[in-house]
């Protein structure tokens, strides 16, 4: 299907979706606040976009959410949505700071970038050469197999992920894992691990001969225009940093734990705005800090000794169609905070979304959805609903070929407003928060009580059955429903 075709799927929904103070109040005074008008040209997108925000925080209890979008060089649009502190009902503006979790690796990667460009750092000699103090393993590790997963360094264990202790320098972040054996060799295993990246956060420091955080910002934050990006300094007055939340099991905001996090730097320790990161996200789609065949190898996904692709280069996540890179981009989690930033390098899009929330429904799904918005604004045009499909089916969700999932599916209402849910048979159920239905596919959104989301699309409807596709997360295959 065609991105018009699904962009004028979900438009329809627009008068249908309305929210009241009772199942948002989180956000409902800030709602109230008079909104910035909209450029003419993405009018259409930005209210699309407005609709599908509030929608999300008042089902996954989001305290507060902020989006930018950057079509062809220049920032469109960007909004902040509910409170950055909730006890003070202070609320989100697009200076807003909050913790990106590891898309503090794409970040962080442009070091390497600069580096590799000025030749103080080969990519594929053992890390000892820039860290003589990291202990040598049974086998030698390369900066290159550590920016992409490949090197056999250990994830979080237990409740570090938690870690309130201070370290001072990013050679102390190191002793949580630096004695550890290597979990396999590397270059045969891809294993994510953001300890990798505490230990390229001190390969910059050893080929560059600067402070980390003093290299990043004179290197990549000021050259870039990025005066919002900072470091989560636990004992620093930080300007418009967000107060951070997570939600309890049933469904409270609650303040999230306190985490002091300079032992990864690198790897999930900045605060930024959607703002920065769209500039940061642009840069890369020309020449603006490095060359094109540096962004070229970053964008390449690595493989492991066997040619498996790992679909992730030097901290970035990859997708190719056709040869030509298609989608670049970086999800990040943190304690109070998730993100997500995306790039359409084709289409010389990016978007950024964050979230003050554990959890938080940002991800590949929405900032996609809000991506072509803004791509395609005059394709939301309110047209003929598609035909009525509400009822119950049993639905598999498969993916290359192979059933992931088995759910029933309980559509509810008319054309103009499905709701309902979908009932897995593992697992918690998926609450449908949005709608839109056309002649050509009626498009479901709905969440899980984890907040993420899932956009499934029917695509071919007879009386007794339905066929389409969904997407989740980093994943996406067909569906096939009948009707029970």
């Amino acid at each position: 299907m065609t991105r018009r075709a699904n962009l004028q799927a979900l438009a329809s929904a627009f008068l249908a979706l309305t929210l009241s103070l009772e199942t948002a109040p989180l956000y409902a005074q800030t709602a109230a606040l008079a909104e910035a008008p909209a450029p003419t040209r993405y009018a259409p997108a930005i209210s699309f976009t407005r609709t599908l925000m509030r929608a999300i925080m008042a089902e996954s209890g989001t305290p507060g959410m902020s989006v930018a979008v950057g079509i062809a060089g220049e920032i469109v649009w960007s909004e902040g949505f509910g409170y950055a502190d909730v006890e003070h009902r202070i609320p989100v503006w697009e200076e807003t700071k909050f913790r990106i979790g590891s898309v503090s690796k794409p970040v962080t990667a442009a070091a390497l970038g600069l580096l590799y460009e000025q030749g103080r750092l080969d990519l594929d000699t053992p890390v000892q050469q820039y860290v003589p103090s990291f202990p040598e393993k049974r086998w030698p590790i390369t900066t290159r197999q550590v920016a992409g997963h490949l090197a056999g360094i250990r994830h979080y264990h237990g409740d570090e992920f938690l870690s309130g202790k201070r370290y001072d320098t990013v050679l102390e972040g190191l002793e949580i894992f630096q004695d550890d054996t290597l979990l396999f060799e590397p270059g045969t295993r891809y294993s994510y691990s953001s300890y990798g990246w505490n230990l390229i956060s001190a390969v910059v420091e050893g080929a560059s001969g600067e402070n980390f955080l003093i290299y990043m910002q004179e290197h990549v934050f000021e050259p870039l225009g990025l005066h919002h990006t900072v470091a989560d300094h636990t004992d620093s007055i930080i300007p418009q940093r967000t107060r951070f939340y997570e939600r309890a099991e049933d469904g409270r905001v609650l303040n999230a734990p306190f985490v002091d996090n300079s032992y990864k730097w690198a790897g999930g320790g900045f605060l930024s705005t959607p703002e920065d990161l769209v500039r940061f996200g642009m840069a890369h789609l020309g020449e603006e800090l490095l060359k094109r065949e540096t962004i070229e190898m970053l964008w390449t996904s690595q493989q492991t000794r066997e040619g498996r692709e790992t679909y992730y280069g030097i901290g970035w996540s990859v997708n190719r169609d056709g040869g030509r890179v298609s989608m670049a981009s970086h999800g990040g989690g943190s304690v109070g905070g998730t993100t997500f930033l995306l790039i359409l390098p084709q289409e010389n899009a990016v978007a950024a979304m964050v979230g003050n929330m554990t959890q938080a429904p940002t991800g590949y799904v929405p900032a996609r959805m809000i991506l072509d918005a803004f791509l395609d604004p005059e394709a939301l045009t309110v047209e003929a609903s598609g035909p009525d499909i509400s009822g119950v089916y049993e639905c598999s969700f498969l993916s290359q070929g192979e059933e992931l999932v088995s759910a029933a599916f309980e559509i509810r209402g008319a054309p103009a407003e499905y709701w309902g849910r979908a009932v897995p048979s593992e697992g918690p159920w998926d609450r449908i928060i949005y709608s839109a239905s056309r002649r050509e596919a009626t498009t479901l959104i709905s969440v899980d009580p984890n907040g993420r989301l899932t956009q499934t699309r029917f695509t071919g409807v007879q009386p007794d059955r339905l066929e389409g596709d969904w997407m989740s997360g980093g994943r996406r295959g067909d569906v096939s429903c009948s009707r029970k």
